[in-house]
């Protein structure tokens, strides 16, 4: 099954996102580097380049459900 992020107009959460590509919570206590995890890791992006959420991951296809 495949599940949708929320649309660009929406607004989304990091840790959410973090798990619909993972099927893991974020540990607590650690941090999620928005460039260094999602962006580089999922979004197709360089390290230190401007990552906006939404744009970026809005709309995209997961294999797990983002919650």
């Amino acid at each position: 099954m495949v599940f949708a992020l929320p649309a660009t107009t929406s607004t989304i959460r990091m840790g959410s996102v973090y798990r619909a590509y993972t099927n893991t919570a974020p540990a607590t206590g650690t941090p999620i580097r928005l460039n260094a995890t999602l962006g580089v890791t999922y979004g197709g992006k360089t390290a230190g380049a401007f990552t906006p959420l939404s744009a970026t991951f809005g709309g995209k296809s997961s294999t797990y459900q983002y919650v």
